[in-house]
């Protein structure tokens, strides 16, 4: 199998399926960020697969394995976590390691790697409730899956909730850039290759893009301003998401390539790895759906948020990505870029 996520054909015939998770509907589960549990609600409704219960004493939970650029940080995890669960309408609140690490590994390397982790978990208001970590010979690299649990806020009304899937003839809404987050990992780990290429400051700039994958102040903005669809970008880039997106909805879709948001920098280091950034781990982006997409993008500029409008949901099956006067269908979801270079590479990630 490729690294990354589990391709979507196997992910819903191998895994979602024989855990009988047709009940609650493998097109609800598929592409959520988060599952919202309800102690007081019966079975059905507890398990909603991203779809907002709303009543008192509901909690959301998210998973994370490793993640595109967390092989030198897994810091990074958390802030996908976070950001997971605040797309899902949730404020992140605890966290729970699991840690598989290979007989290698030196306690001066974990010490470090729990730092990152903790400092991260502070910087999202988040509390390691549980740790569980062992050692095994049938891992290379460290390996940490972390599960997030948010919860509601007070503020939360059902109207807020109403929505979490896209509808026809909603605007899709694009936050910030795509592939900020896997742009600088690729800084990070080729700094030194890049310096030799490009101006420093252009390097160090595509480095900083990591200050921007956070997305917990926009997504709990986006729930306060209404019934919304919202799905944070991660492994595949903003194409996998919108397949994601529009599977899980059953929805169609046409997208404007043009309008969709990308650093020059980005731009610039994807040409030199032949990398393709539409397909490029976008950590820190969400996508939305809205009937009110001015009224959003002013509500986000008031914020500093960039957002642009880079297309609209339809009621047909046709998922198409217009560039200029070309026009093609998008594909389901592929391998994303970074795990795919790092194949080609074999590239070892110790890294100091």
């Amino acid at each position: 199998m490729r690294t990354g996520n589990l391709a979507e054909p196997v992910l819903k015939r191998s895994v979602y399926r024989q855990l009988n998770m047709e009940i609650y509907g493998i097109r609800g589960c598929y592409g959520a960020d988060c599952v919202w549990v309800s102690p007081s609600a019966d079975r059905e409704k507890s398990i909603s697969s991203g779809r907002h219960p709303c009543e008192s004493g509901a909690y959301a939970y998210t998973v994370s394995g490793p993640v595109p650029g967390s092989e030198y940080d897994p810091g990074i995890q958390v802030t996908e976590l976070a950001n997971r669960l605040a797309a899902g309408g949730a404020v992140p609140a605890s966290l729970m390691i699991q840690a598989l690490l290979p007989q290698s590994y030196g306690e001066t390397e974990l010490r470090e790697d729990m730092k990152r982790i903790a400092a991260a978990a502070r910087e999202y208001g988040m509390e390691v409730a549980d740790v569980q970590a062992g050692v095994s010979s049938g891992v290379h690299l460290p390996q940490y899956f972390l599960t997030g649990i948010g919860y509601e806020e007070a503020a939360c009304t059902d109207d807020t909730h109403q929505q979490r899937i896209l509808c026809p003839g909603q605007d899709l809404v694009l936050t910030k850039w795509i592939a900020l987050a896997g742009t600088s990992s690729l800084a990070s780990v080729y700094e030194k290759e890049l310096r030799s290429k490009y101006p420093f400051s252009l390097v160090d700039r595509a480095k900083e893009f990591g200050k921007l994958t956070a997305a917990g102040e926009e997504a709990r903005a986006i729930t306060h301003f209404g019934a919304c669809a919202v799905h944070h970008l991660s492994q595949g880039g903003i194409f996998n998401a919108l397949w994601e997106m529009a599977d899980r909805a059953g929805v169609g879709l046409e997208v404007d390539l043009k309008k969709i948001p990308v650093k020059q920098e980005t731009i610039e280091i994807c040409e030199y790895f032949d990398i393709n950034p539409y397909y490029l781990y976008s950590a820190g982006a969400l996508l939305v759906g809205t009937d009110r997409a001015e009224a959003l993008l002013d509500c986000l500029a008031s914020m500093g948020i960039q957002a642009s409008v880079i297309g609209r949901v339809t009621d047909r099956n046709d998922r198409v990505i217009r560039n200029g006067g070309e026009c093609r269908f998008l594909d389901r979801p592929k391998q994303d870029e970074w795990y795919r270079r790092m194949e080609n590479e074999r590239t070892d990630f110790n890294i100091s």
